[in-house]
């Protein structure tokens, strides 16, 4: 009788755990999907992804008649996966109402930006924001102010440096936890060899424009980690020896380049005194709309030659012939917009603009998708959470009814976006 007893109480036991086993709930299922896997440039079909919490718990081949448990099940049938996209080169905290702007940029899937400059206090609030309710807005890396020379290009978000107050200026941003120094045009040589001493010291990336009194190689050799847009870059152009030479050097120093080819497009355009609109516009802040607006009727009122204007557009394609060459070199590239920092760049949606730029000059959508999700999270040194789609990383992810691989434009066709495991866009 004892023995009989034993026996169902172990039938019993065992029963349970395998139940338990079976039943074990997810916060999020995407069953039967195609996953981009940007890292080996393949598509894994019949996917099916479960997310617990704010990380990818489990990926396996789908199965159909798998009993599910999950708060959400989405089918994704049809659909393809791939990671959260970033704008490497934005600026969006400068004014405390820009988080406005938040909802816009997931919308679009950018679930990660870069912020090139601005005020280091609205930073770090709006970080504090992102930190503590993860799917109000995009993950935040930034800078607070940009250090430039004297008499700086834009004085309103800038700190004028010299050799006299440089140390000051970094000790007291690094306690405010910058993510990286933000260097610019107007840099002495001294004054940036000393940040780069302290970027060394404090073991803290800095990044930005070329100094106009460095070449694009002492830049490089400085350790400057990217460059933003192609300011100096372009005169490496017509000399082959010198482009070569320089992305050798770039590449062993492991110089980044963030090309923001959009907005030398726009200024093509402002010379055909053409003015992209976009339903953008009506949702952004006032102080936008006026610059933007005070910039058109001035490039309205400007008269620009022919000669002008096919200077502009043969200035273009060289840019444009520029960045495929540094692809073609193995010069690791970020995908950045500039909104804010130039007219007429929408946020969230000029990043498609970029990324459809990037596919006409010829790289291919498997690099392109790799620059706008895994180079980040390699630059940034957050490989480990973020860039892929896998277990154990975080649940920022993008659901499209169609592949883009066969067009980097289908970026555009967003069915769900996941922002820390919790679904903030969906069709």
């Amino acid at each position: 009788m004892n023995f009989v007893k034993t026996c169902m109480l172990l039938l019993v036991h065992f029963s349970g755990f395998s139940c338990f086993s079976q039943s074990a709930s997810y916060n999020v299922v995407i069953k039967n999907i195609s996953v981009i896997d940007v890292q080996n440039s393949k598509i894994i079909p019949e996917q099916t992804i479960y997310i617990k919490a704010d990380r990818i718990s489990k990926i396996e081949k789908y199965k159909r008649h798998k009993k599910i448990v999950s708060d959400t099940i989405i089918d994704g049938t049809g659909k393809f996966i791939l990671p959260g996209f970033w704008d490497m080169h934005i600026h969006i905290c400068w004014k405390d109402n820009l988080h406005n702007l938040f909802p816009i940029l997931l919308n679009y899937g950018v679930t990660g930006v870069r912020d090139m400059g601005g005020d280091v206090n609205i930073l770090n609030r709006f970080k504090k924001q992102v930190k503590n309710n993860p799917v109000s807005g995009p993950v935040i890396f930034g800078a607070g102010p940009i250090l430039d020379g004297e008499e700086p290009v834009h004085a309103d978000f800038s700190v004028p440096m010299t050799q006299l107050n440089t140390r000051k200026v970094l000790d007291s941003l690094y306690a405010q936890k910058i993510d990286f120094i933000k260097v610019y045009s107007l840099l002495p040589k001294s004054v940036l060899d000393s940040i780069a001493a302290y970027a060394k010291e404090k073991n803290i990336p800095f990044a930005g424009h070329i100094s106009e009194y460095l070449t694009p190689e002492e830049a490089s050799e400085s350790g400057q980690k990217s460059f933003e847009h192609l300011n100096r870059l372009e005169e490496l152009y017509d000399d082959k020896n010198r482009f070569i030479a320089f992305t050798k050097l770039a590449r062993s120093h492991k110089t980044w380049i963030c090309p923001t080819l959009i907005i030398y497009k726009r200024k093509v355009e402002f010379a055909k005194k053409e003015f992209f609109a976009h339903d953008l516009y009506n949702d952004l802040d006032n102080d936008i709309k006026n610059e933007w607006e005070q910039v058109k009727k001035t490039k309205q009122n400007k008269i620009f030659t022919e000669e002008e204007a096919l200077r502009a557009e043969e200035r273009y394609k060289k840019q444009k012939l520029l960045v495929r060459k540094f692809y073609d070199k193995g010069i690791p590239l970020l995908i950045g917009t500039d909104f804010a920092g130039i007219q007429f760049v929408y946020p969230g949606f000029s990043l498609h603009e970029e990324m459809d730029l990037l596919q006409s000059i010829g790289i291919p959508p498997f690099a392109i998708l790799k620059m706008a999700t895994l180079n980040p999270a390699i630059f940034l040194g957050i490989r480990e959470s973020y860039g892929t789609v896998e277990k154990k990383k975080m649940a920022d992810l993008i659901i499209l009814d169609e592949n883009p691989i066969s067009d980097i434009r289908n970026t555009l066709k967003i069915n769900t976006v996941v922002k820390a495991g919790k679904i903030v866009n969906s069709k």
